[in-house]
């Protein structure tokens, strides 16, 4: 699946939708549909901010770190 960035760009995103909370601190980098990047946590179970989705990037054991 791929997410058009605010810049033109299609990025690569994982399926699975999440929810969010906003959080400057946060070591998660999510993909909002509209293609911002937020940083954050991701919650399980509950609302946050926003919802969105993971790089594929972050996420692809193939892919070079």
């Amino acid at each position: 699946m791929w997410v058009r960035m605010r810049s033109g760009k299609n990025m690569p995103v994982d399926m699975a939708l999440h929810n969010y909370k906003k959080d400057s601190t946060g070591k998660e980098k999510i993909v909002t549909p509209d293609g911002e990047v937020v940083t954050g946590r991701i919650l399980v179970g509950e609302r946050g901010d926003g919802a969105g989705y993971i790089s594929h990037f972050a996420s692809c054991k193939k892919y070079r770190r």
